[in-house]
């Protein structure tokens, strides 16, 4: 019989726990921006990849098709992306970030920083960087089991 501490060891619930710590913790630094992390992270990627197109920005940060448009969708609604159509592949939607959305990145960016270092005083850096060379094993090591792999690292 299972009992409740195997439920709360179990490496899934741990990084589902810690997964719902770091957003909400994020969410609260990052309310005046109304961004989720996803929504960060596109941004991101779109500054550094101008007119990256929206297939390869949902490999890069490991988003299935149906939720990269969907973010996008969200953020070229709020004026933060611009979208248009490839001009060598009719299918293809290139993306670029408006002077809105460099606005509201370099505000979030800030945000994600003070996320960063609350967890960071709660932790301790030195175990917070242990903790994200284990993350980054254990996601590199289990990346293909994915729905959206991971397929390009910066």
């Amino acid at each position: 019989m299972v009992e409740v501490c195997d439920v709360w060891a179990a490496p899934g619930f741990l990084i589902r726990r810690c997964h719902q710590i770091a957003t909400g913790i994020f969410l609260e630094e990052a309310k005046a921006e109304d961004l989720t992390p996803v929504q960060f992270a596109a941004l991101a990627f779109v500054h550094f990849e101008p007119e990256i197109d929206q297939r390869t920005l949902g490999e890069m940060i490991a988003l299935d098709r149906s939720s990269v448009t969907k973010c996008i969708d969200r953020l070229e609604r709020r004026g933060f992306i611009h979208r248009k159509v490839s001009p060598s592949d009719k299918r293809a939607r290139l993306l670029t970030l408006t002077p809105l959305g460099a606005s509201a990145l370099s505000d979030v960016s800030k945000a994600a920083n003070r996320t960063r270092t609350r967890i960071e005083t709660s932790f301790g850096a030195e175990k917070l960087a242990q903790l994200s060379t284990l993350l980054a094993e254990f996601a590199d090591a289990l990346n293909s089991t994915s729905r959206a792999p991971l397929t390009s690292q910066a």
